[in-house]
C-alpha cells in the first residue's frame, strides 16, 4: 500500500491480521514478515504453555497443604509425560499413538486456537489505531502536524481495549485446551467441546470471564507499544 488514499478499513484490518504478534510493520511490509512472525509462534508457544501449566499447579498447590510450587522443569516433565502410553487392556487411540511417537506435540495444546486468535486481536488493533488516527488527525501534506505523545497513547488504549474484547474468547478457549491435558491427558481436546464447556458453565458470559484482569495488562502494554513505535519513527525521522 503506497499512500493513504489507498487505505481502508479492510486492508488495515488485513495487514494488522498477516502481522500478528510480530510487531508494527508497515503496510508494504507486511506480507514479507508476516511468515516470520507466525513462526515466532511455533518456537515460542511452548513456553507459553509451561507458563499457564505453573500458573495452574500453583492455585492447586495453594489449596493442597503439602504440595510444592512446580518449577520450570518440572512442568515441562510434567507435560512431556502425559498420555503414557495404556494398558493392552485399553484401545490406543490415534492421538496415543501421536503423543508416544511424538512427545513434543503435547506443548502443542490449543495451538490453533492462538493462530486463529491472532487474527481479530492484531487486526482489530491495527484497524482501530489507524482509523482513530486518520479521523483525528488526516495527514493532508509532508508536513501535516503529527499526533502527540498522549494522543498516542490514548488512541493505543482504545485500540487494546478494542481488541482485547473481539479476542478474549479464543483466549478463554486456548487456557481450557492448554490444561487440558490435566484432565484427558491421552487426546487432544477439540474446539467444539472445549466451547460447549465454557458455554455450559457460564453461558456466553463464560467466554468473558476474567476480561477486567485483561483490560489492566493489555490497554496500557498497546497504549506505550504503539506510542513507543511512533517516537521511534519520529526519532529517526521515517
Amino acid at each position: 500500500m503506497q499512500t493513504r488514499e489507498q487505505e481502508t478499513n479492510l486492508r488495515r484490518f488485513s495487514a494488522g491480521a498477516l502481522a500478528g504478534k510480530l510487531g508494527h510493520l508497515s503496510y508494504r511490509h507486511v506480507h514479507v514478515y508476516s511468515p516470520v512472525g507466525m513462526t515466532s509462534v511455533v518456537f515460542t508457544y511452548p513456553l507459553e504453555l509451561v507458563r499457564v501449566r505453573m500458573a495452574f499447579h500453583s492455585r492447586v498447590s495453594d489449596q493442597s497443604t503439602g504440595n510444592s510450587r512446580p518449577s520450570f522443569l518440572r512442568a515441562m516433565c510434567v507435560i512431556y509425560r502425559e498420555g503414557a502410553v495404556p494398558s493392552s487392556a485399553a484401545p490406543t487411540t490415534t492421538t496415543q499413538m501421536l503423543f508416544e511417537r511424538f512427545p513434543i506435540l503435547k506443548f502443542y495444546r490449543g495451538f490453533t486456537v492462538t493462530m486463529v486468535g491472532m487474527i481479530p486481536y492484531a487486526g482489530t488493533a491495527f484497524l482501530t489505531w489507524d482509523f482513530l488516527r486518520a479521523y483525528f488527525f488526516p495527514v493532508i501534506d509532508d508536513h501535516s502536524k503529527r499526533p502527540p505523545p498522549m494522543a498516542n497513547l490514548a488512541i493505543g488504549a482504545v485500540s487494546g481495549a478494542i481488541s482485547q474484547t473481539a479476542s478474549y474468547p479464543f483466549e478463554v478457549v486456548r487456557r481450557r485446551m492448554q490444561v487440558g491435558g490435566l484432565t484427558r491427558p491421552d487426546r487432544w481436546l477439540r474446539w467444539g467441546e472445549t466451547m460447549r464447556a465454557v458455554y455450559a458453565n457460564g453461558g456466553w458470559r463464560g467466554f468473558y470471564v476474567g476480561l477486567g484482569i485483561g483490560y489492566l495488562k493489555i490497554i496500557p502494554m498497546t497504549a506505550i507499544s504503539f506510542t513507543v513505535w511512533q517516537g521511534g519513527k519520529s526519532l529517526l525521522g521515517v
